[in-house]
C-alpha cells in the first residue's frame, strides 16, 4: 500500500531527527515531518476503514513524540495530550491502542500535578482501574506496541508487545495514584495504593531490592505513624528481610561489595530509626492502654486506694481480650472507615513469619514483654546511636539520645521492682548527664539544654519518690508485716507514755538520719534545677525543642 509506504518513510526521518540531537535544524525539519505524519495518517483512516484503529494509534503515538521532544509549554503538552486521550477512550482495549493510551494517559496525569491539577489528574487515574480489570481477564500477549504499528506489514504479522511492559504501566499509574491520595491527606487510600504497588514491584522484580526495601521502610513506618503496628511490623520486617539478602549476597562477590559497603550502612541506619519508632510507639500505646483503664475505673467508683499494679492484668488468659488488645492498636488516629482488611497489606511471595514471631507486636502486660521490646528497640536504637558522633553530627546524636532516655522511661514504668527501677532511672540519667555536658560546648542549643535539665529535674523526682517507696516499705515490713514479732511488744509501745510513734520506736535511728540527710540533698538539686530551668527560659519543652540550628564543627 502506497499510503503506508509513505508513513513508514516519513516515520524514519522523525526517528533520525530524534536521535540527531546536535543539528541545528533538527527542531524545524522534526515538526514538519510529524505534520506531515499527521496528514498521511488522517487520508490513512479515512480511505481504509479497516486501518482506522491503526491509524488512531499511530496518531496517538505522534502526539506523545510530539510533547516528549517539542519546546511547548506545560499546558500546551498538556492540551494536546488531553485532545489524544478523550480521542483513544472508547477504543482503548483494542490491541492496537492499549499501551500507547495508557503511556498517554501516565504523562497526561504527570504534566497534570505539574500543573496543580491534582482533583482531574486523580479523576483519570480513578478512571483507569476498570480497563486494568479488563485487561487482568484477556491474553496477556495480544497488544502491540505503536511504534511497530509503522511500518507496510499487516496487522497479523506484527510482534506482539511484552506483557511485562502493560504491568509496569499500570504499577507506576497505581504509585501516582496514591502519591495524590498522600497530597490530598487521604491516609487510607494512600497506604492501600501504595503497598499495591510495592506488592506488583516485588513480583515483577522492577527496580533493585535496596530501593524497594527502603521505600516498603517508608511505608512501615507510617504505618507506625498510624499506630497500625500490625501492618508497620510487617512491612519493616519485609523491607529487613530483602536488605539483609542483598547484603549478605552481596558479600560474596568482594569487589562489589566494598562498592556498596557504605550504601549498606545509611540504608540499614534508616530502617534503625523505623524500628526504635516503632518501639517506642508500641510503649505508648501500652501506657495509655493500663492508665485509661486504670482512670477509668476511679471514675466508675473504684477503690481510687489501691495501687495499680500493671503486672496482674486479668485478662491475660482471655481470648477475647487478648484480640481486643490487637485491635486497640490503631485506634488512636486512624478508622477503619472502608473496613479494608488487614491481610491485603501483605506481600504473599515473602515468607516473614519467622522474622515477625521475633518482632513484639501485642500491647505491654508485664514486666518480661516489657524487658523483651525494650532489648529489641534498644539493639536498633544503639546501632543508630554508634553511628553518629556529636561533632559532625549533632542533631541526630541529640535525638538518638533522647530516644534513649525515653526507652528506659518506658521500662522504668513496667518494671515491679523498686531497686530496678532505681537502677533504670539512674541509667537515664547518666544518658541525659553526658548529653548535657556535650551541649555545654556548643552555642545556639539553650532551647535543648532547657529540655534536658528539666527532664534531669523530672528523674531526681523520681529516684526521690523510689527512696520513699523504699522507705515505707521497709517501715511497714518492720512495724506491720513482720509476722515474728512479738504481739506484747506491739501492745505495750502502743500504752506508752512516750509521744514517741511506733515508727521512730522501731526504726533504726543512723539508717533513718542518713536517708533523711539524702532526701534533703535530693530535694535541694531539684529546686535548683528548678530554679536553673526557670532562668533559661519561659518556653515549655515541646515549644522550644530544636528550634535552634547546631553548629557543624570540622
Amino acid at each position: 500500500m502506497d499510503i503506508l509506504n509513505s508513513i513508514r518513510s516519513t516515520f524514519e526521518n522523525v526517528k533520525t531527527s530524534l536521535k540527531d540531537k546536535n543539528s541545528s535544524s533538527r527542531l524545524q525539519g522534526l515538526k514538519k515531518d510529524i505534520v506531515t505524519l499527521q496528514s498521511e495518517l488522517l487520508v490513512l483512516g479515512k480511505e481504509n476503514h479497516d486501518q482506522f484503529i491503526r491509524s488512531q494509534a499511530m496518531e496517538g503515538y505522534l502526539t506523545l513524540l510530539a510533547a516528549k521532544s517539542m519546546p511547548l509549554s506545560l499546558t500546551e503538552k498538556k492540551n494536546s495530550l488531553m485532545v489524544a486521550f478523550d480521542k483513544l477512550k472508547e477504543y482503548a482495549l483494542r490491541e492496537e491502542c492499549l499501551f500507547i493510551f495508557l503511556r498517554i494517559q501516565n504523562l497526561l496525569c504527570f504534566y497534570l500535578i505539574q500543573l496543580d491539577e491534582i482533583n482531574l489528574a486523580k479523576d483519570i487515574l480513578e478512571s483507569m482501574e476498570e480497563i486494568y480489570d479488563k485487561i487482568s481477564k484477556s491474553k496477556p500477549d495480544m497488544y502491540f506496541d505503536a511504534e511497530d504499528l509503522f511500518t507496510t506489514e499487516p496487522i497479523n504479522k506484527l510482534k506482539r508487545l511484552n506483557p511485562e511492559k502493560i504491568d509496569k504501566l499500570i504499577t507506576n499509574n497505581v504509585q501516582m495514584l496514591a502519591f495524590l491520595y498522600n497530597k490530598l491527606n487521604m491516609p487510607e487510600k494512600y497506604t492501600l495504593y501504595n503497598h499495591t504497588a510495592l506488592r506488583r514491584q516485588l513480583e515483577m522484580k522492577e527496580g533493585t531490592p535496596q530501593d524497594w526495601a527502603l521505600r516498603t521502610a517508608r511505608l512501615g513506618n507510617y504505618f507506625t505513624y498510624l499506630n497500625q503496628l500490625n501492618n508497620a511490623r510487617h512491612h519493616l520486617c519485609a523491607a529487613n528481610h530483602i536488605l539483609r539478602t542483598c547484603h549478605d549476597n552481596c558479600k560474596l562477590m568482594p569487589e562489589e561489595f566494598v562498592l556498596q559497603k557504605a550504601d549498606f550502612e545509611i540504608q540499614f541506619l534508616e530502617l534503625s530509626h523505623h524500628w526504635v519508632k516503632y518501639g517506642l510507639t508500641l510503649f505508648k500505646l501500652s501506657r495509655k492502654k493500663i492508665l485509661n483503664r486504670f482512670f477509668s475505673q476511679s471514675s466508675n467508683g473504684a477503690d481510687s486506694w489501691k495501687t495499680l499494679d500493671v503486672l496482674s492484668d486479668n485478662n491475660e488468659n482471655n481470648p477475647e481480650k487478648n484480640e481486643e488488645n490487637t485491635k486497640d492498636i490503631g485506634a488512636e488516629k486512624h478508622e477503619q472507615g472502608d473496613g479494608i482488611s488487614e491481610k491485603v497489606y501483605t506481600f504473599p511471595t515473602l515468607d516473614l513469619q519467622d522474622i515477625e514471631k521475633r518482632v513484639p507486636l501485642d500491647i505491654i502486660r508485664n514486666t518480661l514483654e516489657a524487658r523483651k521490646l525494650f532489648s529489641f528497640t534498644h539493639k536498633w536504637l544503639m546501632r543508630a546511636k554508634h553511628y553518629y558522633d556529636f561533632e559532625h553530627h549533632s542533631a541526630q546524636y541529640i535525638s538518638c539520645s533522647l530516644q534513649l532516655s525515653e526507652l528506659y522511661e518506658h521500662l522504668a514504668f513496667f518494671e515491679k521492682n523498686i531497686d530496678n527501677q532505681y537502677s533504670i532511672q539512674k541509667r537515664r540519667a547518666d544518658v541525659l548527664e553526658t548529653l548535657n555536658s556535650l551541649l555545654k560546648t556548643c552555642d545556639n542549643v539553650m532551647s535543648i539544654q532547657i529540655d534536658v535539665i528539666k527532664e534531669l529535674s523530672q528523674i531526681q523526682l523520681e529516684l526521690m519518690a523510689l527512696n520513699l517507696q523504699k522507705l515505707w516499705r521497709e517501715e511497714s515490713q518492720v512495724n506491720i508485716f513482720n509476722l515474728d514479732s512479738d504481739a506484747d511488744s506491739i501492745i505495750n509501745s502502743l500504752d506508752s507514755e512516750s509521744n514517741k510513734t511506733l515508727t521512730e520506736r522501731t526504726l533504726n535511728t543512723n539508717s533513718k538520719n542518713m536517708f533523711l540527710k539524702k532526701m534533703e540533698a535530693a530535694t535541694s538539686l531539684n529546686a535548683k534545677l528548678y530554679r536553673l530551668s526557670g532562668q533559661l527560659g519561659p518556653s515549655t519543652p515541646s515549644e522550644l525543642s530544636f528550634t535552634c540550628s547546631l553548629p557543624n564543627k570540622n
